[in-house]
């Protein structure tokens, strides 16, 4: 379901338990508004070439002055939400994390739609699988299996997403948030949540897929691998 920064707990324990927190009640819909506030105040932080230094000041005007309001009990729940939608939500963000906490396997974004280089045949091969695997940025392994119209994954944890599986060109397919009890992917996906993949290219390996979120404007090239 493409990959996302597992920044490093103590980030998120820092900005959690700093504070004394009040009543909390949020749809995810206030959240993704103020992660997209957040965003915009971090573009506004552009001249600023350190980059702990930026992501400090971005945490300390604007995560730490909105969770100060919240009791404790809530706060995990709405920091975790608020840390991965923001990331989900503001590009800036996640590529800042990226230059701070490199992902073990590089990550090229193209704001045009990329177009497959595979013949019908080789692209063939790809709807004939169902196991395949992919390495999320801090090197663990997530296995994917496809199979009546579900695309499973599951983490090292042996926590699970399921997505419905749609085919939708002939080296498209489209998947669907359906459910997930992993920490990470419950925060950063909503059911009914769509994702577009594209079957790119391939190696003796992988397959090259591309990858776009609904609302964003940029695609996401990645590595999916297959025995």
């Amino acid at each position: 379901m493409g990959k996302i920064r597992t920044m490093k707990k103590t980030i998120i324990i820092t900005l959690i338990f700093l504070f004394t927190f009040k009543a909390f009640s949020q749809t995810i819909k206030e959240i993704d508004s103020i992660s997209i506030e957040f965003c915009e105040y971090l573009k506004t932080t552009s001249n600023i070439q350190n980059d702990s230094i930026r992501i400090n000041r971005f945490y300390q005007d604007k995560f730490d002055l909105y969770l100060n309001r919240f009791e404790r009990e809530k706060a995990n729940k709405i920091g975790s939400q608020l840390f991965y939608r923001t990331q989900k939500n503001c590009r800036e963000f996640t590529e800042l994390l990226e230059r701070l906490y490199p992902p073990k396997e590089s990550v090229t974004r193209k704001k045009e739609k990329p177009n497959t280089n595979l013949s019908d045949k080789e692209i063939l091969d790809f709807w004939n699988r169902d196991l395949f695997k992919y390495f999320e940025n801090n090197g663990n392994e997530t296995i994917v299996i496809i199979k009546n119209n579900e695309y499973k994954e599951t983490f090292t944890d042996l926590t699970y997403s399921k997505l419905g599986y749609k085919k939708i060109s002939n080296y498209e397919f489209e998947l669907e948030f359906v459910e997930s009890n992993n920490e990470i992917r419950s925060s950063l996906s909503l059911k009914g949540d769509k994702y577009i993949y594209g079957i790119i290219d391939k190696t003796e390996n992988y397959y090259l897929i591309s990858s776009k979120v609904e609302n964003q404007d940029y695609y996401e090239l990645f590595k999916l691998y297959f025995d």
